[in-house]
């Protein structure tokens, strides 16, 4: 019989390991199918159907329709799920409650109906609802207690805990516009779907009332800003000091299939990572590269285990970006439309890389665009 592992990326299998169950410390089940609590004495009956619900939740996570496990389920979205910070993770071709383990480590009480426990993965940290008297999950986006201010331009709405004045949402929908342009993307199609964002400087109490998480992302632990997004329910949070994520957005307005590379280096190449033009962490991503001897993709990709400043640079979407950047320079407008369009896995890429620049192997791809 095969390893479950077998069919997870090697990155996310480390992480699995890492970050399993059974390295978590003292946390333990006492008979829960899935929450891990400190001791027994935190169990109530609330918890304890939550906990059923959750594993419901999470054993058909992406695959089944849940619906149902939702008091405020919409209609149409056949996959709702509370959480957002899950759905970037691809390639785990099994139920959720196999893999993961959720330590409960708050818990709180939104007015007479609704409870709000915080879970810890050990790489990050989200939030969950239980609506008490219906005995069902609950959706985030249905209790506004931080009474957050809708903003609306064309198809986005953006919520703040202020006024955004129009000419700025504006500025950053167009930014958008003008890279789908530039990709010679469909935009009418991306116009006739609402997206939602949660943004503002209210970090921590849109993450508290959205389904984030406090931002402790084993990722990107020194990270002071950030967002996700989540394409089952299209909506992203943001914890940018800017009124519209730009970032998060192109992620729903790139609508071709592309490896997660450069998906992230086209978002950040576009789009910025955090607040900052990506450029800014451009000459320190080089320098590290250099620094830790990295002559592959998937050696510097296994700089996120050892370097903590890796991850907080998010150096993969800069080294992305820095591709995208010279491919663009380098070739016209159709050569480059096509080549982002051909690296739907990460060997395409490479080859495709190989194949422009007239290059034998991926060590010369990577020391022509990052050691020179």
């Amino acid at each position: 019989m095969k390893s479950k592992l077998n069919h997870i990326p090697k990155i996310i299998a480390a992480l699995l390991f890492l970050f399993s169950p059974a390295t978590e410390g003292r946390a333990q089940n006492f008979g829960l199918k899935i929450i891990q609590v400190a001791d027994s004495s935190s169990i109530t009956q609330d918890l304890q159907r939550f906990d059923s619900l959750w594993y419901d939740c999470m054993h058909g996570y992406g695959k089944s329709d849940v619906s149902s496990l939702f008091a405020d389920h919409l209609r149409g979205i056949s996959k709702t799920n509370p959480i957002t910070l899950l759905n970037f993770i691809s390639g785990i071709d099994m139920p959720f409650s196999d893999v993961f383990g959720f330590k409960l480590i708050h818990q709180q009480a939104y007015g007479d109906s609704v409870n709000m426990y915080q879970l810890d993965m050990g790489w990050m940290q989200l939030a969950a609802l239980y609506h008490r008297q219906e005995k069902k999950l609950m959706r985030f986006e249905s209790l506004n207690i931080f009474k957050l201010i809708p903003n609306t331009y064309q198809n986005l709405t953006v919520y703040t805990s202020t006024q955004i004045p129009k000419k700025e949402l504006a500025k950053a929908y167009n930014q958008v516009i003008s890279s789908m342009k530039e990709l010679g993307i469909d935009i009418d199609s991306f116009k006739s779907k609402p997206l939602i964002i949660y943004s503002g400087a209210t970090l921590k109490d849109a993450y508290g009332y959205v389904g984030g998480l406090e931002y402790v992302n084993f990722f990107n632990p020194g990270a002071l800003h950030g967002g996700m997004g989540d394409p089952f329910n299209r909506v992203i949070l943001s914890g940018i000091p800017k009124p519209v994520h730009v970032h998060e957005v192109l992620h729903f307005a790139i609508t071709f299939p592309c490896n997660q590379f450069i998906g992230e280096g086209l978002a950040s190449y576009y789009g910025g990572i955090g607040a900052t033009p990506y450029a800014e962490n451009k000459d320190v991503v080089l320098k590290m590269l250099k620094n830790k001897g990295a002559s592959t993709f998937s050696s510097a990709m296994m700089l996120w285990r050892t370097e903590p400043q890796f991850n907080s640079l998010r150096a993969n979407y800069v080294m992305a970006a820095i591709i995208l950047e010279r491919v663009k320079s380098d070739f016209n407008l159709d050569t480059y439309r096509n080549f982002v369009r051909h690296c739907r896995t990460d060997e395409e890429m490479v080859n495709s890389l190989k194949a422009l620049y007239q290059l034998q192997s991926e060590e010369e791809v990577f020391l022509n665009f990052f050691l020179k």
